[in-house]
């Protein structure tokens, strides 16, 4: 379910997310990877965690019979 949750993110929060928590890489090397501001990764890993409470939330129950 989880995995499912990451795969529904828009792709550069998907990234950022994948980095940051399953390859153990900071904002600050990600953003230098992309050439982007630290802050933009900074920001599109926290608001990830709204989308994902919310996909979990909503899809709680097609899960619940596992």
């Amino acid at each position: 379910m989880i995995a499912d949750a990451i795969h529904s993110l828009p792709e550069e929060k998907r990234r950022a997310v994948l980095l940051y928590y399953f390859f153990d890489m900071s904002d600050a090397e990600i953003a230098a990877l992309y050439q982007i501001p630290r802050s933009t990764v900074q920001y599109r890993r926290t608001s990830s965690f709204e989308l994902l409470k919310r996909y979990l939330e909503e899809h709680a129950y097609d899960y619940h019979d596992w």
